[in-house]
């Protein structure tokens, strides 16, 4: 019976892989199946922000001026019914 080892390595062009680890096998033909992985890090909150900024800044993003917050507030506050 021969022994089947799982590992992960990076596809590094269309005929390459380099694998994360050393596999304990003499050189030969061997058969590969490959299953993309999904990348499952997150970012970090710093990043998320610098790419949300970087976006915003590329389409000329102007946020609200703190009057223009003031009066939205002030009018949804004045639609309450008390």
């Amino acid at each position: 019976m021969h022994n089947a080892y799982v590992v992960t390595g990076t596809l590094v062009d269309a005929q390459t892989v380099s694998l994360d680890e050393a596999l304990p096998l003499a050189t030969q033909k061997i058969r590969m199946v490959v299953e993309p992985v999904v990348n499952t890090s997150r970012r970090s909150y710093h990043d998320v922000m610098a790419a949300i900024r970087e976006r915003q800044q590329a389409r000329a993003h102007q946020p609200p001026t703190r009057e223009e917050v003031d009066a939205h507030t002030r009018a949804e506050r004045e639609g309450w019914d008390d």
